[in-house]
């Protein structure tokens, strides 16, 4: 496959490059101040065995009109930019939609593969769920922190081939019959204290230790939950975390067996490392990716009259945070004073 990847970030060097190190032509689109040093340094990408590899062929250009005027046989767009850039993303690709034969969305959240199939038509897009936790490593390389999978929805002609693919260069891929319940179940796990741990400065283990905290995560699931069912979408498991588990004991399980159950989750999604939110909230990063995934939860009940306060001061307050609205100590190892403030 001639694969065009939309972000030469972490995901997007971790997946296309995966492919690309098995053979399959690639070409990068990203942004023109970073041409430059992609090109000198390649993609390093360390597996789970700690083995290096080092990609060094491959094309990058600065837009999409260079990448098209140079390659007219693209097989895949792949789309691995933020939740912010889609529809940049979108008007990129708009005068070569004819080109266009398939886009597969690596992004987070539950609302980014709607907007493609606006754009392009449904039958074109392919939504993928990425379970594997990877952080940086030396160098900059991609390092492979926990090897879990992917969920790749059986939603076109190419997704057969695009599973073997990936199986081939070390990505588990595997086949699901039902990309919008991946893609929520997918949204369960990484709402997991991810927008806790940003606001109270807290790891994972920390804010699950803390009865407040505690309780929070578990409203935030119930009401993710109401929001599904209203849907008519049920859990399904993702490579690598048994997502239809974690939804059975949230409802039905004591707090403290239900503890463990969440905390194995957590750590089988990410590894050792802090949540994303966390990470981009401490390097000073203006906006929070919380706007897609708790965002999209308030915004889907809201729609169909279902209350999401936890998920709804999470979003707020978070959204203060990044944009330095509020003080980054404002609920620093304070649940019960969020609980307590924030939540209505």
């Amino acid at each position: 496959m001639k694969i065009l990847c939309f972000g030469a970030g972490a995901i997007g060097s971790y997946i296309a490059g995966s492919l690309a190190l098995i053979g399959n032509p690639l070409i990068y689109v990203e942004q023109p101040r970073f041409i430059a040093n992609l090109k000198e340094n390649g993609v390093r990408i360390e597996d789970i065995n700690g083995e290096m590899h080092h990609l060094k062929r491959f094309d990058a250009y600065g837009s999409a009109e260079e990448a098209f005027a140079r390659h007219d046989d693209i097989d895949l767009v792949i789309t691995a930019v933020k939740g912010f850039n889609t529809d940049d993303v979108i008007k990129a690709l708009k005068p070569f939609a004819d080109k266009v034969p398939a886009i597969l969305s690596l992004q987070n959240g539950v609302e980014n593969e709607a907007k493609y199939a606006a754009a392009f038509g449904e039958d074109k897009v392919i939504p993928c769920s990425i379970c594997t936790a990877i952080s940086r490593g030396e160098q900059g390389s991609i390092k492979v922190a926990k090897l879990r999978g992917m969920g790749i929805a059986d939603t076109h002609p190419i997704c057969e081939t695009l599973v073997r693919e990936c199986c081939e260069a070390g990505l588990k891929a595997k086949l699901m019959t039902d990309g919008l319940a991946m893609k929520w179940s997918k949204m369960i796990s990484n709402l997991l204290s991810n927008a806790a741990s940003a606001i109270f400065d807290m790891s994972p283990a920390e804010v699950f230790a803390d009865p407040d905290g505690f309780s929070l995560e578990i409203r935030q699931l119930k009401e993710t939950m109401a929001v599904m069912k209203a849907l008519g979408i049920s859990p399904v498991n993702i490579p690598g975390v048994p997502i239809k588990l974690l939804c059975w004991a949230v409802k039905y399980l004591p707090g403290f067996l239900t503890r463990p159950i969440l905390v194995k989750a957590v750590g089988g999604g990410r590894g050792s490392k802090m949540p994303s939110f966390y990470i981009d909230l401490h390097a000073g990063r203006k906006e929070s990716e919380v706007e897609f995934l708790n965002g999209a939860v308030v915004r889907y009940g809201d729609s169909l009259g279902i209350s999401t306060p936890v998920n709804q001061a999470y979003y707020e307050v978070l959204t203060k945070l990044a944009a330095g609205d509020l003080p980054l100590d404002t609920y620093k190892k304070a649940p019960k004073k969020f609980l307590g403030e924030a939540v209505h």
